[in-house]
């Protein structure tokens, strides 16, 4: 592999005597120098097949993980819809029941109670 070119660079800059008045420009150029290098060095990296097999088995993996996500979004709303109509039948059978108290005890205290009257002699 090729010298770093940005070490290259900043080696010549630290040889000068002595350093130029201007070193926002060399630090400019030194920062830019760098760019460059990362640049080429990542694109002969993503220009590998090796590269393109490691990106395909990363979007499988992210998909696969979106898909199990979005597959229990679906199942946890299709459950909450489930509870929900649970609740509201379980309500309806409370008031049901409630009714059911108030119309038996309203018949049970309308009752005359057998065998406390007048008991009328046989003649």
């Amino acid at each position: 592999m090729a010298a770093d070119p940005v070490l290259e660079y900043w080696a010549e800059i630290l040889s000068r005597t002595p350093v130029t008045p201007d070193v926002m420009a060399q630090w400019k150029r030194l920062l830019d120098q760098g760019i460059e290098a990362w640049s080429r060095a990542l694109s002969e990296v993503m220009a590998t097949e090796e590269f393109a097999q490691l990106l395909g088995n990363s979007i499988q993996q992210w998909l696969a993980a979106q898909e199990s996500v979005t597959g229990n979004r679906a199942q946890v709303t299709a459950l909450a819809a489930q509870l929900s109509r649970l609740e509201d039948r379980l309500q309806q059978l409370d008031e049901r029941l409630g009714r059911s108290r108030e119309s038996t005890a309203g018949a049970a205290s309308t009752r005359t109670p057998r065998g406390r009257g007048r008991r009328r002699r046989a003649a």
